[in-house]
């Protein structure tokens, strides 16, 4: 078979052996692979998905398919830098990006960057001032991670997919180039269709790895057949801009519909069947599945609005 023609239904016939090199850069690596062979973002994270033992690194293949859908060809592993001690919101966003000679400097600090001690390239998010309407000017800069100026702390493990480290990042009168400063509205064009764009991918290596567990676990055919189905309407809501409010309203009813999976006895029977160690984890990462669903629901609600 052709590999740049799978799709995610492939996911049902690949190998669904549990992998071996079970470390966040063997995982990266066999994405790294699937990449190459000519799969998009959405299909390598969830082929690869389906063959790991825990949800973090399902969400390690999801994350970076996510970025390369909205940074095309941005340099792996990388990561997202916007939230501060504020938040995320634009008004927010306190770390300057300020005129320099021939090119610019950028001074602040992000105190929450998902891989951000693992990454090579850092994607900031930084002011330029306000905009004649008073709203913040927001510019996206794509620099290498060991830029001087750049400084790493890593941040202790939470609760839940440990696997998944995050970091605080200070930057310390960084030198960039014009050349690193994404084209667009910083916000309108990066900050905030990356939400919706991350949600998708990171869900549908979460059922991408949920239907991996199903088929090793030789359970309910129905159940399977439910996540597929799942996987396939994510899928297809890529082809719809971020920011279409039809897009939230279809990704809050996929939400609910896996919630409500989740919650049958058909998957309670795949978490019985599964080896203890794989279900121990499952139920230790699942508060994954909660992160930003208020952020979600409020999503969601001002899409009811627009569209009514």
């Amino acid at each position: 078979m052709d590999e740049s023609r799978l799709r995610v239904l492939d996911v049902l016939t690949r190998d669904s052996g549990r992998s071996q090199d079970e470390t966040l850069d063997g995982v990266w690596q066999r994405y790294r692979r699937e990449r190459d062979s000519g799969l998009s973002p959405l299909v390598a994270a969830v082929l690869v998905a389906s063959q790991v033992d825990r949800l973090g690194f399902a969400f390690a293949v999801g994350y970076p398919a996510a970025l390369e859908r909205l940074f095309v060809g941005v340099r792996l592993p990388a990561a997202l830098c916007v939230t501060e001690s504020g938040g995320n919101s634009p008004r927010a966003i306190e770390t300057r990006l300020e005129p320099h000679g021939v090119g610019y400097r950028l001074t602040g600090k992000k105190t929450f960057v998902t891989f951000g001690s693992r990454a090579t390239t850092l994607i900031v998010a930084a002011t330029l001032g306000l905009k004649p309407s008073g709203k913040p000017d927001l510019a996206v800069v794509q620099i290498p991670a060991g830029r001087d100026g750049i400084v790493l702390e890593d941040l202790p493990e939470i609760a839940f997919v440990p696997e998944v480290p995050h970091a605080s990042v200070r930057f310390d009168q960084v030198d960039v180039r014009a050349d690193e400063i994404l084209p667009g509205d910083g916000y309108l064009d990066y900050v905030k269709p990356f939400r919706t764009i991350e949600d998708i991918h990171v869900l549908a290596a979460t059922l991408g790895h949920l239907v991996g567990l199903a088929r090793r676990s030789d359970t309910s055919a129905g159940l399977i057949a439910k996540m597929t189905e799942k996987l396939l309407s994510l899928e297809h809501l890529l082809e719809g801009a971020p920011l279409d409010p039809r897009v939230h309203i279809a990704l809050h009813g996929i939400y609910a519909g896996v919630t409500e999976l989740l919650e049958t006895q058909s998957f309670a029977e795949l978490l019985e069947a599964l080896p203890t160690d794989e279900r121990r984890r499952w139920e230790r990462d699942k508060p994954l599945l909660e992160v930003a669903s208020l952020a979600r629901e409020k999503r969601f609600e001002r899409a009811q609005q627009l569209l009514r």
